[in-house]
């Protein structure tokens, strides 16, 4: 029965995603993105938080798009746990604040019920930093259930102290050595989607009706982590929305494609890490996360510390994982550029 109502259903429900999620419209885009950065910073509604940092002493990871599963062969997550779990230890060794991007739990695949008991051991390393004030996190449209307090009260509660807030953005708000104020606008980009983007009666459908028809049916529908065209569009959307803005950086996730200082970053031997084109033209005003569910194990986060960015990777050599700088500059420097 199932696979007769996936062949009459399934060509429907692939068409309605594309048509309304894959493909978000540039002034979509811009509106959301726009809404959601003057909400935070005017600090009008919940959906996110202004952290006033010292840019000298705090330091931040960020990590994007874990997507963890449930353990079965289409668990993206699997191979990346161990470089994950290993990477966080060493982050709250070091005293760093974690930003956890969205897309933390895959939950167009599964249930929380299939993904919570079977991640215990990243989900209580991610914990770790909450016990010390130095967790937060972002939802995205693939874990569109956190935006709901109940959802996170009731799933996450035996693993986080509640109340765990989940928001949509976030701003670190400092100053540069140079004495000039700089912006740091994160949140996990996947705004635009007229799917996971919009009011509060949308998302609960999303979350709670379309999510679970979509894994009846089993669909897989285009999105920027899958589909090379539009993640290429996405992050140049990101990109242009983010270059019009002053004394700003926006960090996002979603796309699973690296971006360091506005360049393309597509891997680094494995990945294809390419050098940036035009970077002289291009305003180093757009950072991507990249993703923790690459198919070979590695896992790509955005650092801020001792007044740098960098873009690195976790990846294992002879089993062991090792953390790799890909890019690094000095926060001055990118402020002087913008």
């Amino acid at each position: 029965m199932q696979q007769l109502l996936q062949k009459i259903f399934r060509p429907f429900f692939i068409w309605l995603a594309n048509r309304f999620a894959s493909d978000p419209k540039k002034e979509d885009v811009f509106k959301s993105l726009g809404k959601l950065y003057t909400t935070i910073t005017n600090k009008k509604r919940s959906s996110g938080i202004v952290l006033d940092i010292n840019l000298a002493t705090d330091n931040f990871i960020i990590f994007s798009d874990q997507h963890k599963g449930n353990k079965d062969r289409a668990d993206d997550f699997i191979s990346n746990e161990h470089n994950y779990i290993t990477a966080l230890k060493y982050y709250h060794q070091a005293c760093f604040n974690y930003i956890n991007l969205g897309d933390c739990e895959e939950l167009w695949k599964y249930t929380p019920n299939q993904v919570i008991p079977h991640n215990q051991e990243s989900l209580k390393t991610e914990a770790n930093f909450q016990a010390d004030n130095k967790y937060y996190r972002t939802f995205g449209n693939h874990d569109l259930l956190w935006k709901s307090k109940l959802d996170v009260q009731l799933h996450l509660k035996n693993i986080f102290t509640m109340p765990l807030p989940v928001y949509e953005g976030i701003v670190l708000r400092t100053f540069t050595a140079n004495g000039k104020k700089l912006n740091i606008f994160l949140t996990h980009g996947h705004q635009g989607d007229k799917m996971s983007d919009n009011n509060m009666l949308s998302t609960w459908l999303v979350a709670h009706v379309w999510s679970p028809i979509q894994r009846f049916l089993e669909i897989n529908i285009n999105t920027p982590a899958n589909d090379f065209y539009l993640r290429d569009k996405h992050n140049k959307l990101m990109y242009e929305w983010s270059s019009h803005k002053r004394n700003m950086l926006l960090i996002t996730g979603h796309t699973h494609k690296p971006v360091f200082a506005s360049g393309k970053y597509a891997t680094d031997k494995d990945h294809q890490i390419d050098t940036p084109e035009n970077t002289t033209e291009l305003k180093p005003s757009y950072f991507n996360t990249g993703c923790c569910c690459f198919n070979d194990g590695d896992i790509t986060g955005i650092e801020i510390a001792g007044g740098c960015i960098r873009l690195i990777k976790w990846h294992s050599e002879n089993n062991i994982p090792a953390r790799t700088v890909l890019e690094e500059k000095q926060l001055d420097d990118i402020e002087r550029e913008l």
